[in-house]
């Protein structure tokens, strides 16, 4: 062990939680029987959690791993290669999968999915995995189904509730390849746009009496090109145009675009085809968007594990899991709304690795403050302050402070070791001389080999312990999952409005050509937030 983690337990005992007196407070779980002691503080018989210590008293492969089953959040704190996943991640699964508590989990390197999955599913968890790295294999999700159903049940509350998930759809993946430090009138155009569309595809679907699959990206994309075909401001309507007018507050959103100078419209199509080309030019994904296989939908009834594989080399798609995020806890809050309780019968566990590197996922301190009441809990892994600060700003605070357990493994950012100095307190020198009880130094010193970390957990004082690597829990032995691909279904719509609306369902034209045919304007390529703006969006000066 390092010497800080000696002198802890010896010299300086007095400023730290002792072992005994840190782990009657929590639940155990036995590395030996796979099993869980729950604790009698919080009343959470059964129940899994994050693992914060292990008694080094007794071997390892029989020890017991001390395991906060309260329905408090986490923070994860480590740099690159500082075993965040291996000692907490994949651990916290395997002690979750003991209580049969859900788990929605971010995993960039796929390397959770490979080792855990295989081990849940044997053990009755519903196992599902969208991989956005290879969209082919795996299981299909799309972001439109919730709403849309919601939609098409026409009671006001729900449409309501399902104009509220597509302005989080434009929120989320109009943010894709924002600009910075530019003029946010044609990203907030184009966002208005994109809500307008989505609404536009809802009645045009449900009026022809088509399915969720129906309402899908592709088909966005496609009525784009068919909406804005030759239709400008003050000349000649056109029959898609006159079906849009028919309802007020969808053409509402289209107006900004539809009913502007040439060039204006001109310029906020090609900023929406420069968000929305991530899409065209992979297929595969717009295959995956396309289907749905009610992923969120039973993650709060059955023990459930989500796994939402993401590229680690680019964040093209973080969007996308940012989105999905902010829509399965607003589902779920929505579905506890109407139980009894208000809560969750299954307790449903956010496992989001490279948590400040996402997008900002929008009222997210919000969510957190909530979040403990309806029996949903969030593990956050982010590798230093400055990151999580440059995603949420001064809201970065409130998410670290809703975090009562604090698990640091190593850093090199001074601010933050400053700030858990403090945290750890200070004392007093034979000399009088006040110091911190660990200095910016000590935290640097822990050792990663043997697992090492610094708990701030709740009022308890500070602790330092090591926490047991995956092959601890598991043996090192574990079964791959295999996949198979998905049979490729695109579900395209050939959009007909001279007459009577139809549908044409066998219709899957490539939407790859919808971009050719928009006119770049490099006076057009500005701004940041895609749907964080009033509504009508500034003026443009040609307009």
């Amino acid at each position: 062990m390092s010497k800080i983690f000696d002198r802890s337990k010896d010299s300086l005992k007095q400023y730290f939680s002792q072992p005994e007196e840190f782990e009657r407070h929590f639940a155990k779980y036995s590395l030996g029987d796979r099993t869980l002691r729950p604790s009698k503080r919080y009343g959470c018989a059964g129940n899994g959690g994050v693992p914060l210590s292990c008694n080094t008293n007794v071997p390892t492969d029989v020890s017991d791993i001390t395991v906060d089953d309260s329905d408090t959040h986490t923070l994860v704190i480590g740099a690159t290669a500082s075993k965040k996943s291996r000692l907490v991640a994949m651990p916290m699964v395997k002690i979750l999968e003991s209580a049969k508590e859900s788990m929605i989990i971010v995993d960039p390197k796929s390397e959770i999915f490979e080792r855990t999955s295989e081990s849940l599913r044997g053990n009755g968890y519903n196992i599902l995995a969208i991989d956005l790295r290879n969209p082919q294999i795996g299981n299909a999700w799309n972001p439109l189904a919730i709403p849309y159903e919601l939609y098409i049940k026409r009671e006001q509350n729900d449409i309501d509730r399902a104009c509220e998930f597509v302005n989080d759809i434009a929120n989320n993946l109009s943010n894709m390849q924002a600009s910075t430090g530019k003029d946010p009138f044609w990203e907030n155009s184009a966002a208005s746009f994109f809500f307008g569309l989505i609404m536009l595809l809802f009645k045009y679907a449900s009026q022809n009496g088509l399915g969720a699959e129906y309402v899908n990206v592709r088909n966005i994309l496609k009525l784009r090109s068919v909406l804005c075909k030759d239709y400008y401001a003050g000349q000649m309507t056109t029959p898609a145009v006159n079906y849009a007018k028919t309802d007020t507050f969808i053409y509402s959103l289209l107006i900004g675009t539809l009913e502007t100078a040439r060039s204006t419209q001109a310029g906020i199509l090609s900023t929406f085809d420069q968000k929305m080309r991530t899409f065209a030019i992979q297929p595969s994904l717009l295959d995956m968007l396309a289907s749905d296989d009610n992923i969120i939908k039973g993650v709060q009834d059955t023990p459930t594990a989500v796994f939402l594989i993401v590229p680690d080399e680019k964040t093209s798609y973080h969007n996308l899991v940012s989105l999905f995020v902010k829509q399965s806890y607003e589902y779920f809050i929505y579905l506890s709304q109407q139980r009894e309780n208000n809560k969750s019968p299954v307790r449903v566990n956010y496992i989001l690795d490279e948590f400040s590197s996402l997008p900002t996922i929008v009222d997210f301190p919000a969510m957190i403050t909530a979040a403990r009441s309806r029996n949903i809990r969030f593990t956050l892994f982010v590798q230093s302050k400055h990151q999580l600060n440059l995603r949420y700003k001064e809201e970065a605070e409130t998410i670290r402070a809703n975090c009562n357990n604090w698990i640091f493994l190593v850093s090199r950012e001074v601010s933050l070791l400053e700030e858990l100095s403090k945290l750890c307190g200070v004392r007093r020198l034979t000399d009088g001389a006040i110091v911190p009880v660990l200095s910016i130094t000590d935290l640097q010193r822990l050792d990663k080999d043997k697992g090492e970390a610094l708990i701030l957990s709740g009022r308890n004082k500070p602790i330092i312990t090591n926490l047991p690597d995956i092959k601890q829990y598991d043996g090192d032995i574990f079964n791959k999952s295999t996949r198979v691909e998905r049979s490729r279904q695109q579900y395209g719509i050939e959009f007909k409005f001279e007459k009577e609306a139809f549908c044409d369902k066998d219709d899957v034209s490539s939407i790859e050509s919808l971009f050719d045919d928009v006119s770049s304007l490099s006076s057009t390529d500005k701004s940041t937030n895609f749907l964080q703006m009033p509504w009508p969006p500034k003026a443009s000066d040609d307009s």
